[in-house]
């Protein structure tokens, strides 16, 4: 959180990403679900928002992990 906004949007994004190459491997339902939630109906702006917020919430827990969390809790379980 001490990394200036367009520095930690980069961060999300590219998390983000990441997360949705990985479902496209493991659970490719979930890769269409997390593109559309991130970017769907032009939300990315005020879903970064929620990220950061909820980062800054729970900073003892790595920044990656809770945006899996944010990712699994609106996308569901892998399993």
């Amino acid at each position: 959180m001490t990394w200036d906004t367009a520095a930690q949007n980069s961060f999300i994004q590219t998390s983000i990403t990441m997360a949705g190459v990985v479902f496209t491997q493991v659970a490719p339902e979930k890769s269409a679900c997390v593109d559309n939630w991130y970017l769907g109906n032009g939300q990315k702006t005020a879903r970064n928002a929620h990220i950061r917020k909820t980062i800054a919430q729970y900073d003892g827990y790595h920044p990656s992990g809770t945006i899996l969390a944010i990712l699994l809790e609106a996308c569901g379980p892998l399993n």
